[in-house]
C-alpha cells in the first residue's frame, strides 16, 4: 500500500513537472542562438564604424542627442562583446568561426583611434579597463580551445589577430593612462622644469625675445617625447640588438638644488624659435605667407604649456610676460590679427581634446608609427588567412545543415565577409585620419626643420605642403550659444522626465532652461574681444567697471557692477540689454552702431547662456550661480504675471522699474531700473550700444580666466565654448581677475580603480 502511494505521488509529480515544462518557453534552438551571435557580431562592427567616423565630431557638435548616441555606442560595445562571448561559450555545438569572430570583437574593443575615452572619469579608470581586458582575454583563450580541436592550420591567423588586438588595446590603455591626472603630473614635469630653467637667471631675459621673428621663444615643440620613448620595450630591444648602450640613469632624485628633471640633448629639441629660423622654402614667406604652417607648431607648443596648467604646475612670471608679449605684439600685431590668434588657439585646443579623449598622443609617440605600419601588415595577413579558412568552412562545421540563402550562400560566411569589409573600411579610414591629422602635420614640419637634406627636396616639400593644407573638418563648432531670459523664464520642462525619480538617471532640465537658437560666432565679436585684450596693458581684469570709467558713466551705472555675486551682475545687465534691444532698436545706418548692437546683444545672451547651462565656467561657485538663476525665474514669474508676449513684458518692466531703487533685492527689478536708466539718461542711441558693447566685451574677458580647469576640459566634448578659447589665451598670458573667487586648483587626484 505504501509503495502504491509513493508510486502515485511520483507519477503526479512527474505529471506536474511535464505540465510546467509545457507552459515554459522552450530553449532557443541552435539556429536561433547562432543568429543571435551573428547579429551581435555584426552590430559591434557597425558600432565600431560609427565611433571611428563620428568619435571626434563631439568637439564640433553641441547636440545632446548626438552625445547620447555616442555614449550609447561607446558603452554598448563593451557589453555586447561580453554577452557575445558568453553565448559562444555556452552554445551546444562547435563552430570554427566563433574564435575568429571573438578575436574581431576583441579587436573592435580598442580599435577606435578617435575615441579612447568618453569622459575624464574614464581616463582615471585605466587600471580597471586593463583588468577587464585581462579577464576577457582568459575568456577568449577558453573559447579558442573549446571551438578548435585542431588549431594547427589557424595558428598564423590567430597570431596575426592577437598582435592586432594586443597593439590596439595597448594603445587605448596607454592613452587612458597618459590622460590620467597622476600620469600627466609625471610626464609634464620635465617640460615644467625646462620652462623654469629657461626663464631664470642665465635663461631668456625680458629684452631678448622678439614676437615677430620668435627669437628667444624656446618653447618645446618636439623632442622631449624621446625621454619617455626609451621605456618602450621594443625600442630598447632594437637598441640592444644594434649594440647601443643606454646611459645609466642617475640614482635617486634629479640633481640638487632644485631636483629638476633634466632634458637630454636640449640642443636637439625642436623649438618655436628653430621653426621660425628654418630657411627652407616650405616655411619661408613664399611657401608659408600667412605663417599657417609655423603656427601649427606654435599651437602644439602652447598646448604643452596648457597641459602644465591642467596638471597643476605653474610657470614663472617672466614666462607669462613673454607669452603676453607674443600675443599682443605678435599674434595681434596686424589689423586682422584676431583671426590668427583665434586660429592658433583653435588648433591648440584641438590638440588638448585629442590628448584627453583620443589615442593620437600615443600613436604619434616616437617609435609608435612603426608599430602602426606593422599593424597594417598584420591586418592584411589576417584578412587573407580568414578568407582562406572560409573556403573550407563547410567541411569543418559541426552543424549538419548550416543556414543558407536561396542562392546557396552560407549565412555565416556572408556575415564574416561583411565583418571583414567593415573592418577594412575602418582601418583605411583611421589611417586616412591619422595621415592628415594635426599631429602628423607637426611631425612632418619638425622633421623638415631637423633634416637639412629635406629643405632642398622639392618632392618632400610638396608632400608636406599637401598634407598640411588638407583640413578634413573644422576644428570646432564656432557657434555662440544664446539664452534670452525674457523669452524663456516661463518655460516649464516636461515633468515626465524631469522629476526626482528620473534625477538619478538623466540630467534634469530646470524651469526657464530653454536655450535659444545658437548663432554663428560673428567676426565682429571676435575682433572686439581681441582688440580689447590687446589694449589691456595690465595683468588684472575688472567686471566691466573699467569700460564705464572710460565712457564717463561710472558714477551713474557702477552700482550694477557692485552686486553680491558676478552671476547677479550678468543677469542684471542681460535684462537691461534685452530691455534696450526692444526699446532702442538700431535705426541708424552707421556700421559702428550696428556692430556695437551685434556685439552687445550676442555677448549678453551668451553670458546668460553660461549662467543657465554652464555655471562652472563662471567666477561664482556653480551652486551659487544656479541658486541665483532659479530665484530670478521665480521673481520674473511674479513680476510679469500673465504677460505672454515679449513686448508686454518690456512695457511691464518700464512701468514697474521706474519706482525701484538700487537696493531692491530682486534681479528683475535691478535689471529694469538699469535698462530705464540707460534709455533715459543716455541721450544718443549710438552711445547706449557703445557702452553696452564695451561692457560685455570686458565682462566676457573677466569671466574667461576660470579656475575650474576640469570644466573647460569637459566642455571640449560639447562643441567647444568661446570662453574656453579666451581662457586658454589668458592662461598663457597670466592675466587674472582683480579678485579671484576660489583657489587655483586644477583637478582632484582620484583613484584609477
Amino acid at each position: 500500500m505504501r509503495n502504491l502511494i509513493e508510486t502515485k505521488q511520483t507519477t503526479a509529480t512527474t505529471a506536474n513537472c511535464k505540465a510546467r515544462r509545457g507552459k515554459m518557453k522552450p530553449p532557443p534552438s541552435p539556429f536561433q542562438m547562432l543568429l543571435q551571435i551573428e547579429l551581435l557580431v555584426i552590430s559591434t562592427a557597425f558600432l565600431l564604424l560609427f565611433l571611428v567616423i563620428f568619435g571626434s565630431c563631439r568637439r564640433r557638435c553641441n547636440s545632446d542627442k548626438f552625445r547620447l548616441v555616442i555614449f550609447a555606442a561607446y558603452t554598448l560595445s563593451s557589453y555586447v562583446l561580453a554577452y557575445a562571448l558568453g553565448l559562444m561559450y555556452s552554445i551546444p555545438f562547435h563552430n570554427p568561426l566563433f574564435p575568429i569572430w571573438a578575436m574581431f570583437l576583441m579587436i573592435a574593443l580598442g580599435s577606435a583611434d578617435s575615441l579612447s575615452a568618453y569622459s575624464l572619469e574614464d581616463t582615471e579608470k585605466w587600471k580597471s579597463y586593463n583588468w577587464q581586458l585581462g579577464i576577457k582575454s582568459i575568456w577568449l583563450g577558453l573559447l579558442i580551445g573549446l571551438h578548435n580541436n585542431d588549431i594547427s592550420n589557424k595558428i598564423i591567423l590567430f597570431a596575426c589577430l592577437f598582435f592586432i588586438w594586443a597593439l590596439k588595446c595597448d594603445e587605448r590603455s596607454r592613452a587612458l593612462m597618459a590622460a590620467s591626472r597622476q600620469s600627466l603630473e609625471r610626464s609634464t614635469k620635465v617640460v615644467a622644469d625646462y620652462m623654469s630653467r629657461e626663464h631664470e637667471n642665465g635663461g631668456v631675459s625680458r629684452g631678448e625675445v622678439d614676437p615677430v621673428s620668435m627669437r628667444g621663444y624656446r618653447y618645446v615643440v618636439r623632442g622631449e617625447e624621446e625621454r619617455w620613448a626609451k621605456n618602450l620595450v621594443l625600442m630598447r630591444f632594437i637598441k640592444w640588438c644594434l649594440g647601443k648602450k643606454e646611459p645609466a640613469p642617475a640614482a635617486g632624485l634629479p640633481p640638487a638644488p632644485h631636483y629638476r628633471m633634466p632634458l637630454e640633448k636640449e640642443d636637439e629639441l625642436i623649438t618655436v624659435e628653430k621653426v621660425w629660423k628654418c630657411e627652407g622654402r616650405l616655411l619661408s614667406q613664399g611657401g608659408d605667407p600667412h605663417d599657417k604652417l609655423k603656427d601649427t607648431c606654435l599651437s602644439f607648443a602652447l598646448f604643452k604649456l596648457l597641459r602644465l596648467r591642467y596638471a597643476g604646475y605653474s610657470l614663472p612670471q617672466k614666462a607669462h610676460d613673454n607669452t603676453w608679449k607674443l600675443i599682443r605684439d605678435g599674434l595681434l600685431s596686424q589689423e586682422d590679427g584676431y583671426k590668427r590668434a583665434f586660429r592658433v588657439v583653435e588648433v591648440e585646443l584641438t590638440f588638448l581634446f585629442d590628448f584627453l579623449y583620443t589615442k593620437y598622443s600615443i600613436i604619434f609617440q616616437p617609435g609608435r608609427l612603426l608599430l602602426k605600419l606593422a599593424e597594417f601588415v598584420y591586418v592584411t595577413l589576417g584578412i587573407w588567412y580568414t578568407t582562406s579558412i572560409l573556403k573550407n568552412y563547410r567541411k569543418h562545421c559541426d552543424i549538419n545543415k548550416p543556414a543558407t540563402l536561396p542562392n546557396g550562400l552560407v549565412i555565416d560566411i556572408l556575415m564574416t565577409r561583411v565583418m571583414i569589409i567593415l573592418f577594412i573600411i575602418v582601418e583605411l579610414m583611421q589611417f586616412f585620419f591619422i595621415w592628415f591629422s594635426e599631429w602628423a602635420k607637426v611631425i612632418w614640419i619638425c622633421k623638415y626643420v631637423q633634416k637639412k637634406s629635406w629643405q632642398g627636396n622639392v618632392w618632400i616639400e610638396r608632400m608636406i605642403r599637401a598634407i598640411c593644407w588638407v583640413q578634413l573638418l573644422k576644428p570646432w563648432e564656432q557657434k555662440l550659444r544664446q539664452y534670452s531670459f525674457l523669452k524663456s523664464y516661463s518655460y516649464k520642462p516636461c515633468r515626465l522626465l524631469n522629476n526626482k525619480l528620473m534625477a538619478v538617471y538623466i540630467d534634469q532640465t530646470r524651469d526657464g532652461q530653454r536655450q535659444s537658437s545658437p548663432i554663428k560666432l560673428p567676426e565682429d565679436v571676435k575682433q572686439a574681444v581681441f582688440d580689447a585684450l590687446k589694449l589691456n596693458y595690465g595683468t588684472k581684469l575688472e567686471n566691466g567697471q573699467a569700460s564705464l570709467r572710460v565712457k564717463k558713466v561710472f558714477g551713474k551705472l557702477s552700482w550694477a557692477c557692485q552686486l553680491e555675486t558676478e552671476t547677479q551682475v550678468i543677469m542684471v545687465w542681460h535684462i537691461a540689454t534685452s530691455f534696450c534691444e526692444h526699446q532702442q532698436p538700431v535705426r541708424s545706418n552707421s556700421p559702428g552702431t550696428r556692430r556695437n548692437f551685434l556685439v552687445a546683444t550676442s555677448l549678453s545672451k551668451y553670458l546668460a547662456y553660461l549662467v543657465a547651462f554652464a555655471p562652472r565656467l563662471l567666477p561664482d561657485h556653480p551652486c551659487v550661480a544656479e541658486s541665483v538663476f532659479d530665484q530670478a525665474i521665480v521673481e520674473a514669474r511674479e513680476f510679469f504675471g500673465r504677460c505672454n508676449k515679449t513686448e508686454d513684458r518690456v512695457r511691464e518692466m518700464e512701468r514697474k522699474g521706474r519706482g525701484s531703487s538700487a537696493h531692491e533685492e530682486t534681479v528683475i527689478n535691478r535689471g529694469a531700473r538699469l535698462g530705464i536708466q540707460l534709455v533715459n539718461d543716455i541721450e544718443r542711441e549710438d552711445m547706449i550700444w557703445r557702452i553696452l558693447a564695451d561692457f560685455w566685451v570686458e565682462l566676457v574677458l573677466y569671466v574667461a580666466p576660470s579656475d575650474d580647469v576640469k570644466a573647460h576640459a569637459e566642455h571640449l566634448t560639447r562643441g567647444g565654448e568661446f570662453v574656453t578659447h579666451l581662457w586658454a589665451l589668458l592662461s598663457h598670458a597670466g592675466i587674472e581677475r582683480d579678485h579671484p573667487t576660489k583657489p587655483r586648483n586644477a583637478l582632484e587626484r582620484s583613484k584609477s580603480l
